[in-house]
């Protein structure tokens, strides 16, 4: 019987005392759970040169994990370079940010083909693939240059470029040839599923069929759309353990309001925009100074990279600033950290927070959203406060929509959320629960893996029942 094998950037291996903030991973950690496979990529070490660059091999709860180093120069050229100099400003449209260098392309496919020899090695020829996000557009190119006739899909966690972005990107047509190569391309959300195919048809020449197909030269591709899920159930288990929690003390906050907000320090987050319209609430709305407490989770990341040190710095010198024009007694409008918390107690620290803040300007899914409600007191709620640039969005009707470039958008939703009665908290936590409900982590992975496997006429392995997939998921 075939196996799935999963590549990605980063690999979370099974170590309990490792704090694993969520996203990707954990998603990931959780489609594998309980159909095992093989899970492929880099192990997050870098090594001097290529000699010192091997592969090793664990096993964990019917997980076969595959993991290497980077060398120096990998992770400075592919990784900080090209992934994240060149692709992410441009899916998360920021043309002011997209730096392209040859030498940093050229790498980044070095890495695409060592993952696609080590994929050769590793799979047999019923096995199916599964590649995930920007860092692997050419894998299957190199898959197919060695011969692999295997199904092979992709999934891109974060938003799809517009044709006027990848435009500004000299080697976007051999990217898009490379994508071409995949028999199944999943996005989060049907506006980037449309931009996949608007930007393939452009480069390929071809014509979208009804069925969401696309042809170039011999190989057909699907591309669809898959809002990812979360597992609602081992959340709500998480979130109701006691915690020993030295972050944030929520005994001495219990007379007040908080907010919680968990990102990456990243332009694409609204950190700022955020921040600057909680202090003009406080500013505007008096009576909430020392009733109203933010808790930011904000984990620095990619800071070889200027545009995240200049972040990073800006944000430490905002919270500075409110904090100092607020503060009162022992109290401080904004409690910002910058460590990585444990999944388990972030779920509890969901738990025990009245509001959670979602600001991002643009996101491919945003799983915080997700995980704020399911980790919530079904008794006694809190409310969740949405941008509406995130994929989450699209699905989360009942949370609070809010335009995070527009400051009264923020000031009047916040104003709401603060007020809302229980009876509206509960009603709009039940329809969102049974929304994650409906469609969780396993349904969205056995949606794919369906398509996928019905692209050729092969056996596959046993996926669990799954529930009828919705192609327009939302709740």
């Amino acid at each position: 019987m075939s196996k799935l094998i999963v590549l990605s950037n980063r690999v979370s291996l099974p170590h309990p005392d490792q704090a694993t903030a969520g996203g990707l991973a954990v998603a990931l950690q959780d489609a594998l759970s309980d159909i095992g496979g093989v899970w492929l990529g880099w192990n997050g070490e870098q090594v001097k040169n290529s000699t010192a660059v091997h592969f090793n091999e664990s096993k964990h709860n019917g997980v076969q994990y595959i993991t290497c180093p980077l060398t120096q120069e990998q992770y400075q050229k592919y990784y900080s370079g090209f992934a994240n100099n060149t692709l992410w400003p441009a899916m998360h449209d920021r043309a002011d940010l997209i730096q392209y260098n040859s030498e940093e392309y050229e790498v980044y496919q070095q890495v695409n083909r060592l993952f696609a020899q080590k994929l050769q090695q590793t799979a047999q020829a019923d096995d199916i693939i599964w590649i995930h996000d920007y860092h692997f557009l050419s894998v299957a190119h190199y898959c197919r240059e060695l011969g692999m006739q295997n199904r092979i899909g992709f999934f891109l966690h974060i938003p799809f470029a517009s044709l006027k972005l990848w435009r500004l990107i000299p080697q976007a047509r051999l990217l898009i040839q490379d994508l071409s190569q995949y028999d199944v391309i999943g996005l989060q959300t049907e506006h980037d599923q449309q931009q996949c195919l608007q930007v393939a048809a452009h480069y390929l020449g071809s014509a979208m069929s009804q069925n969401n197909m696309l042809q170039y030269k011999n190989h057909q591709v699907m591309v669809q759309c898959y809002p990812i899920g979360i597992n609602p159930q081992l959340i709500q288990h998480a979130a109701e353990q006691e915690k020993s929690n030295h972050y944030f003390d929520f005994a001495k906050m219990r007379q007040q309001k908080t907010i919680i907000s968990v990102d990456r320090i990243d332009y694409s987050k609204g950190l700022i925009e955020r921040f600057n319209a909680l202090a003009a609430f406080l500013k505007r709305n008096p009576e909430y100074q020392q009733h109203l407490t933010d808790l930011q989770i904000a984990c620095p990341c990619r800071m070889d990279i200027a545009a995240y040190q200049n972040l990073f710095e800006a944000l430490k010198a905002k919270v500075q600033e409110i904090n100092h024009a607020f503060s009162q007694d022992d109290w401080l409008p904004i409690h910002c950290i910058h460590e990585t918390v444990s999944h388990d107690n972030l779920m509890n620290i969901y738990r025990q927070s009245d509001i959670c803040w979602v600001n991002s300007l643009r996101d491919g899914m945003n799983l915080v959203a997700k995980e704020f409600i399911a980790a919530q007191d079904p008794t006694d709620p809190g409310v969740l406060i949405l941008s509406k640039y995130t994929g989450a969005a699209a699905q989360m009707s009942e949370a609070l929509m809010v335009d995070p470039h527009d400051q009264s958008s923020m000031l009047k939703t916040l104003k709401k959320a603060l007020g809302m009665s229980k009876a509206e908290r509960l009603a709009r936590y039940q329809h969102l629960m049974k929304g994650l409900k409906s469609f969780d982590i396993n349904d969205w992975r056995n949606a794919i893996l369906k398509d996928l496997s019905n692209c050729k006429d092969m056996n596959v392995f046993s996926l669990p029942a799954s529930k009828h997939y919705p192609r327009v998921a939302r709740y």
